[in-house]
């Protein structure tokens, strides 16, 4: 919440000096990033003991889960809201819009991401220690979950860590798609940049 409220704050401001436009990917950029520097801070470094204890106390909601990820695949819109408008400008601020998009797309994939990191973590260590093939026999950390959901954002497969709960597959089935959304606004910013570029 307090990261919404950083993002509207910066966005408001941004409106006030006279770009109103920018706000939106402002507000998003900023509170984004908020979060995940808030949750790598606090996950990354945790040891298997540790992550099995967050995992099991966490009280996060499936409600806020979607609400994290529906925001993620809102941001898409602003993004090609605001690569419309810089396809009609010429100026400092069409540039701007253009740097903000590509930042906006990247958060927006990383917080992806990370949610579904906290997910296998969750449903792994409330599953018994069961749902993903890690291929050792010590407990898995933060950072395995986070390569799990990294190589599903990358390749859109889990790579030599298989599922092996039904419900860890139709979890992982649900990234692997959602992450292929943001693979084409990725590459659809991408080419815009490379385009705006040419012209300039």
């Amino acid at each position: 919440m307090w990261s919404l409220v950083v993002g509207v704050v910066a966005g408001t401001v941004t409106a006030l000096v006279g770009a109103p436009e920018l706000t939106p990917l402002v507000i998003w950029t900023i509170a984004a990033g908020t979060i995940l520097v808030w949750v790598w801070r606090s996950c990354w470094s945790a040891s298997p003991q540790r992550t099995e204890q967050l995992a099991e106390a966490e009280q996060r909601s499936r409600s806020t889960d979607s609400a994290i990820l529906i925001a993620s695949v809102v941001s898409l819109v602003a993004v090609a809201e605001a690569l419309v408008r810089a396809s009609d400008q010429q100026d400092m601020v069409a540039v701007t819009l253009v740097i903000l998009s590509v930042v906006a797309v990247v958060l927006a994939w990383m917080l992806v991401n990370t949610v579904f990191t906290l997910k296998y973590a969750r449903m792994y260590y409330r599953g018994d220690g069961r749902g993903i093939d890690f291929g050792r026999d010590d407990p898995p950390a933060y950072a395995d979950f986070a390569y799990v959901a990294f190589t599903v954002g990358m390749s859109y497969a889990p790579g030599e860590n298989e599922p092996t709960s039904n419900r860890m597959r139709r979890m992982a089935l649900g990234h692997a798609l959602l992450s292929y959304t943001f693979g084409t606004g990725i590459l659809a910013v991408a080419v815009n940049l490379v385009t705006n570029l040419g012209q300039s």
